[in-house]
C-alpha cells in the first residue's frame, strides 16, 4: 500500500515536470514534501525542501533568458536641410575585425571562422551603404588599408552574429583624433525576418546599421560646427600629404597634449608639391572607388547563401537554447531524483525505502535524456559547419594601365591595396626626385 502510494507520487511528479513544466511539477513536489512530514524523519523532509529550492532556481534561471524581438527596424535619419559640399565629410570604413577571440562560450559551436571572415566584409559594406544612402555625408568608402587620412574613420569588431543576434563594437574618430563614438550595438531579430513572405529588400539587421548612422549624425549636429568640419577636412588632407612627403609636411600638423592634431601652418594655394600630392590622392580615390565595385559584387554573390545560412543559424540557435534548457533541467532534476532516492534508501521508514528504486530509475532516465539531447545538438552543429565551409572569398589579379607602364596587383584585397600605395609612392618619387616614404 505505502509502496504503491510513494511510487505514484514521485512518478507523477517527474512526469508532470516534463510534460507541463516545472511550476506545475513543483506543486506536486510541495504536496509530497508536506505529506512526508508525517512519514519521513525531519532530516528527510528538509532534503526534499532543499531539492525544491534547487528546482525553483532552475525555473527562475530559465525565465530570465527571454529576449525582446521585433520585425521592425530603426529608420535612417537625414538632415533637414542639404549640407553644403564644403562641410560634407568623407568616411573611410575599415574591414571589421572577426572577433573570434571574443565569442561567448555558449555560442562557440555556432561560429565558423570561414563565415565570420566573410561577414567582416559584408558588415563593413552594409554600414557603408547605410551611411551613403542617408545623404548626410560625402563619399563613404570601405578601405582595406590605412584610415588616418580619412575625414572620419570607422573601425569595428563583430562580437556576435548567429542569425538571431548581432553585436558590434564600433569606434569612430575624425582626422584630428577626436572620438565620436566608442560603443557596442546590438540587434535581436525574430524568425519572421527570414520568412520569404515577409522579407523586405533590406538586410535583416538593417536597423543596427541605421542606428550607427543616426548616432553619427546626432554627434555631428551637436558637436561639430562648420568651422570644425572644415578643419577636419584640412587635417585629413595634410595627413595624406605627410604620409607621402613627411620631410615637407611633417611640421604642418602637430599633436597637442590631449592627443588631438592641430594645424600649425598651411601650404600656399598654388604650392606645386601639394598639387602633386592632390593628384596622387585622386588616383588613390579612383582605386578605392573601384574596390567598392568588388565589395558590392562580393556582397551580392554571398547574399543568397548567407541569408540561408543565417536563417538556418537562427533555427539552430532556437533549437540549441531549447535543448540546453531541457538538458540542464533534466540533468538537475535527474540528479535531484537520484539523491532523493539514495536518501530514501537510508530511511528507516518502509514507504520511503520501497519508493527509492522508482526515484533513482526516474533520475537515471532524465540524465540519459539530457545526454541524448546533447547528441542531437551536435548533429545540428555539424550540419551548419558543412554549409559554413562553402563561403570563401577570392580576388583575381588586377592589371592597371598607367601613363608609362602596366602593373599587375596580386594577392588579397589588402595585399593589392598595399602594393597600390607603394606604386603611388614611386610615382610621387619619380615626379619630385625624392625617395619614397617608408611609412606607406
Amino acid at each position: 500500500m505505502l509502496k504503491t502510494m510513494f511510487t505514484t507520487i514521485f512518478t507523477t511528479m517527474f512526469k508532470t515536470m516534463l510534460t507541463t513544466g516545472l511550476k506545475t511539477g513543483l506543486k506536486t513536489l510541495f504536496a509530497a514534501s508536506r505529506f512526508t512530514t508525517h512519514t519521513f524523519s525531519l532530516r528527510r523532509h528538509r532534503l526534499l525542501q532543499a531539492l525544491v529550492a534547487v528546482l525553483v532556481l532552475v525555473e527562475a534561471t530559465g525565465c530570465a533568458t527571454q529576449n525582446v524581438k521585433s520585425t521592425t527596424f530603426t529608420p535612417i535619419v537625414t538632415e533637414e536641410a542639404p549640407v553644403v559640399e564644403e562641410e560634407l565629410l568623407d568616411i573611410g570604413i575599415g574591414i571589421f575585425q572577426p572577433g573570434l577571440d571574443d565569442i561567448p562560450r555558449n555560442r562557440e559551436e555556432l561560429t565558423f571562422s570561414d563565415v565570420r571572415m566573410a561577414e567582416t566584409y559584408f558588415t563593413s559594406y552594409q554600414l557603408a551603404q547605410a551611411l551613403q544612402n542617408s545623404g548626410n555625408w560625402g563619399v563613404v568608402r570601405v578601405v582595406p588599408g590605412k584610415l588616418e587620412s580619412s575625414d572620419l574613420a570607422i573601425t569595428g569588431t563583430i562580437l556576435q552574429s548567429d542569425g538571431e543576434t548581432m553585436r558590434l563594437q564600433v569606434h569612430v574618430e575624425d582626422s584630428t583624433g577626436k572620438t565620436w563614438i566608442d560603443k557596442e550595438y546590438e540587434e535581436v531579430v525574430s524568425k519572421y525576418s527570414y520568412d520569404p513572405r515577409m522579407r523586405r529588400a533590406e538586410d535583416a539587421f538593417q536597423g543596427l546599421f541605421n542606428k550607427i548612422a543616426n548616432d553619427l549624425l546626432i554627434y555631428k549636429q551637436r558637436n561639430v560646427s562648420t568651422q570644425e568640419a572644415m578643419n577636419i577636412r584640412t587635417v585629413s588632407k595634410l595627413q595624406f600629404a605627410r604620409d607621402f612627403a613627411p620631410q615637407v609636411f611633417d611640421d604642418y600638423i602637430e599633436e597637442n597634449r590631449n592627443g588631438v592634431l592641430e594645424v600649425k601652418r598651411l601650404p600656399a594655394e598654388n604650392d606645386p608639391i601639394m598639387s602633386r600630392i592632390e593628384n596622387i590622392r585622386e588616383r588613390d580615390y579612383l582605386y578605392v572607388d573601384a574596390l567598392q565595385d568588388y565589395y558590392s559584387n562580393f556582397v551580392r554573390s554571398m547574399e543568397t547563401p548567407y541569408t540561408e545560412f543565417r536563417r538556418m543559424s537562427y533555427d539552430e540557435v532556437m533549437k540549441m537554447d531549447r535543448l540546453q534548457a531541457d538538458a540542464r533541467r533534466n540533468m538537475i532534476m535527474g540528479v535531484a531524483a537520484i539523491i532523493g532516492g539514495i536518501a530514501a534508501t537510508q530511511s528507516n521508514n518502509a514507504a520511503a525505502y520501497y519508493s527509492s528504486p522508482v526515484i533513482i530509475a526516474s533520475g537515471g532516465w532524465l540524465i540519459k535524456d539530457a545526454f541524448d539531447k546533447g547528441d542531437e545538438r551536435q548533429m545540428h552543429i555539424e550540419a551548419l559547419a558543412e554549409l559554413g565551409n562553402s563561403l570563401e572569398m577570392e580576388i583575381a589579379p588586377q592589371t592597371i594601365e598607367l601613363e608609362e607602364r602596366t602593373i599587375t596587383l596580386n594577392g588579397s584585397v589588402e595585399a593589392q591595396y598595399d602594393q597600390w600605395r607603394e606604386i603611388l609612392a614611386d610615382i610621387y618619387a619619380s615626379e619630385t626626385g625624392e625617395a619614397p616614404s617608408s611609412d606607406l
